[in-house]
């Protein structure tokens, strides 16, 4: 399949504009499929109420059949066809924020097919406010399903250069109307539900739905991966934005954050990874990685989300194989920056913070803790350990479960350690044998490879072992985190024998 790309933006004379538009919605019409600018990001559009269409959509994005589409109209009026009731609070909503970059889901009308809606017996509705977007709703029909028009998982495309990358030959045509004006997704509320909940936060925040509404809560799935049930809205249920290397979200004080950052790339750059820094433009300079990308000011939460995207996919463009991303605060609009930087990255976090004690105390009461790809599942948990018992660590990898080498981690867990950095560590592999090694060959690391609590208590008491190791395919996750908590919390005895002993151990 040919694509064409045809320009609508100011630039383009309004008769070319609008004839683009009229064949761009009889295609539509015809049960093909376009893309078209909107005030949030580029759309994917096909008859909303044309099964096939719909079919379509999920084959050029590669996107799970059970994640519902967005019906977009160009009348408030028209949303009465394809919802079984118009509540008064939709009214309400839609006379504050429509036209805008919200959706809400409603009950669905019969016409609405299932293919549009996932399977589910709710329908997503969005009156968007870009003049060519409407126009091209009209010209096509009057409802449009349009999820984000990038392949499925990819960052969503803010301009149509981006569209070209991941729908050139699959798609009839995209329509350029330029750079988009907000740069991430709509907002999703869902009305069904009693508070009305954001499933999807966007550039319409949780506060400014409260002020019409009362009560709105932040759906409990926002706070991590999702659980088995299919997803109620886009962008819920699966790895989203997510640029081809691994990302990592760092957080904490701004001076930490960028040692960190710093300490990782010089490590990533020694085993061969091109490395890179999404960054504040207030810190930009102080990175060192191989591309440091500027998302915008943290005065300007607005310039961070409309750049967010394109940032994400400059790291593509440049070949950028692992990167690290400063956070941002999580209220506001920068809920749903950070809800998409969180989704790009698979939810992998670490937290570098030292409250309420002085960095030199702090450092050197860390954990250190690291894994391969065998002990990746298995590193998360211990970490959310850690973090509910608000204990200090430094993650030192892996980030993924794609295959890599243990000993490279051993190390860095054992230097960390050794270096008096952090004071203890916990490194796992499957079997937890090979990384154990690889630490202790590093002076002054007493590494234990436990299978049970009380061999954590004795090599604490006995050895002063500083490094737990642990076999992911030897212990479930409720023993490995009572063998961690025996062991962080058991102290060495001091006893003249095994004082002596140790000082045999290191010789």
């Amino acid at each position: 399949m040919k694509t064409s790309v045809v320009q609508v933006d100011g630039e383009c004379p309004a008769g070319q504009a609008e004839e683009a538009l009229r064949q761009a919605g009889e295609i539509i019409k015809g049960g093909g499929l376009v893309a078209f600018p909107t005030e949030t990001v580029y759309g994917l559009g096909g008859d909303a109420l044309n099964p096939e269409s719909a079919r379509k959509i999920y084959a050029a994005k590669g996107r799970p059949s059970d994640n519902p589409l967005i019906i977009h109209i160009c009348r408030f009026e028209d949303i009465r066809k394809i919802v079984k009731e118009l509540p008064g609070k939709a009214v309400r909503t839609a006379d504050a924020f429509w036209p805008g970059p919200l959706t809400m889901i409603l009950h669905k009308a019969d016409c609405v097919p299932y293919e549009t809606t996932g399977g589910l017996d709710t329908v997503a509705v969005r009156f968007p406010s870009h003049p060519a977007a409407r126009k091209l709703i009209e010209y096509g029909g009057g409802y449009i399903a349009a999820p984000s028009a990038n392949a499925s998982g990819r960052p969503s495309p803010t301009r149509a250069g981006y569209v070209t990358e991941d729908m050139d030959g699959k798609i009839e045509m995209i329509l350029d109307g330029g750079d988009v004006g907000i740069g991430l997704e709509s907002t999703i509320l869902d009305l069904t539900a009693e508070p009305p909940r954001i499933l999807r936060p966007g550039y319409i925040t949780q506060e400014m739905l409260e002020e019409v509404l009362g009560k709105v809560e932040m759906d409990a799935g926002l706070a991590g991966d999702g659980s088995g049930q299919a997803p109620k809205a886009p962008g819920m249920k699966y790895r989203h934005y997510a640029p081809k290397g691994n990302l990592l979200v760092v957080e904490g004080p701004p001076e930490q954050v960028i040692a960190y950052i710093n300490r990782q790339t010089a490590r990533d750059g020694e085993t061969g990874e091109k490395t890179g820094v999404l960054a504040t433009s207030e810190l930009l300079e102080q990175y060192h990685a191989d591309v440091v990308q500027c998302v915008g000011s943290r005065g300007d939460e607005e310039e961070i989300a409309r750049n967010l995207f394109s940032a994400l996919r400059a790291f593509d463009d440049r070949g950028v194989t692992r990167i690290y991303s400063e956070s941002f605060p999580d209220q506001g609009l920068g809920q749903a920056i950070m809800n998409r930087l969180l989704k790009a990255a698979g939810h992998h976090v670490v937290n570098v913070r030292k409250a309420g004690m002085d960095a030199e105390k702090e450092a050197g009461s860390m954990v250190a803790i690291g894994s391969d790809h065998g002990g990746f599942a298995l590193k998360q948990r211990v970490i959310h350990y850690l973090e509910e018992r608000k204990i200090s660590y430094e993650d030192l990898g892996c980030y993924s479960e794609e295959s890599c080498d243990y000993p490279v981690f051993g190390h860095a867990v054992a230097e960390a350690v050794a270096s008096g950095k952090c004071e203890q560590g916990i490194v796992i592999c499957t079997t937890g044998i090979g990384i154990s090694i690889s630490a202790n060959k590093v002076p002054g690391i007493r590494c234990a490879l436990c299978g049970d609590p009380l061999s954590a208590k004795l090599t604490r008491l006995h050895n002063d072992a500083n490094m737990l190791a642990l076999g992911a395919g030897i212990v479930g996750g409720n023993l490995a985190l009572e063998i961690v908590e025996t062991f962080l919390n058991t102290p060495f005895s001091g006893e003249e024998r095994h004082r002596r002993r140790v000082n045999l151990i290191e010789k």
